[in-house]
């Protein structure tokens, strides 16, 4: 009797190689199958879709046993699946892609500067099902037990159900206790936006630059966003769809008679 392939699945994000993250991730990752870890060498978060073409790439395997794999690059997110499914595994087919696990959440605006979501719009741009998870809380050293077992459901799910053309999932865990999730919500993307504070600062030879920070404004009351989920202790779970096109305002478009 033929043995069963074991899925092959590409572990990235934008963290980092050596975040605790991703560590969390490739390990819930290998009680399914065959893991490929591709990664930037350093933290590229606030990424977004970013892309290396005027230096170049680097690509260095750190770490190999059976069945796992471990490479970082001197790329952000969106290159490091470019080098996985272009280079490294050219020909194989991937099963899955999951980005993360990132260090503080990707929900709201955010979903718009995350190397961590734009990891996973990458793999669905190639075919592959693809999910970014995000735990709400920037400790490098948090506890990810919730995270990880929301990981497993997850991914057990989009195995077990695949996920449609251009579409990939965007999930959100709270940073509590597994017995104090109230469960799942299908949300959508909150319309907050930031209330950035660009702070001109002096270096020690009297040349000014520029620190850049913020916080987040709550807009978008609605109950069904990504941003009142976790807020309330469910795991947000947002589909993605990576064709921009608002269709309802191309028929608005059309109503304007250009001529030229």
């Amino acid at each position: 009797m033929k043995r069963k392939k074991k899925p092959l699945i590409l572990v990235v994000n934008d963290d980092g190689v050596d975040a605790h993250g991703i560590r969390a991730l490739a390990e819930v990752a290998q009680e399914f199958g065959r893991v490929v870890v591709v990664a930037p060498r350093g933290g590229k978060s606030g990424m977004s879709h970013a892309i290396t073409f005027t230096n170049p790439l680097r690509l260095r395997r750190v770490y190999y046993a059976d069945d796992f794999e471990i490479y970082r690059t001197s790329g952000t997110p969106a290159d490091s699946v470019k080098l996985a499914v272009r280079h490294l595994l050219k020909g194989q087919t991937i099963d899955l892609l999951v980005s993360g696990i990132n260090h503080g959440a990707n929900i709201s605006a955010s979903v718009i500067y995350s190397g961590t979501v734009a990891g996973a719009v990458e793999g669905c741009l190639s075919g592959i099902p693809s999910i970014a998870f995000s735990v709400v809380d920037h400790d490098n050293t948090c506890d990810f037990k919730t995270a990880k077992t929301t990981a497993k459901q997850i991914i057990t799910s989009v195995l077990a159900n695949g996920l449609p053309p251009h579409i990939c999932l965007n999930v959100n865990i709270p940073n509590v206790p597994v017995e104090k999730i109230k469960g799942y919500k299908i949300t959508r993307q909150a319309n907050n936006h930031w209330n950035e504070d660009i702070e001109m600062r002096v270096d020690t030879v009297n040349i000014p630059y520029f620190w850049m920070g913020g916080t987040m404004q709550e807009i978008d009351k609605g109950r069904d966003t990504d941003h009142w989920a976790v807020s309330h202790n469910y795991i947000s779970v947002h589909p993605i769809n990576t064709n921009w096109t608002d269709r309802q305002m191309i028929k608005e478009l059309k109503k304007w008679k250009l001529t030229f």
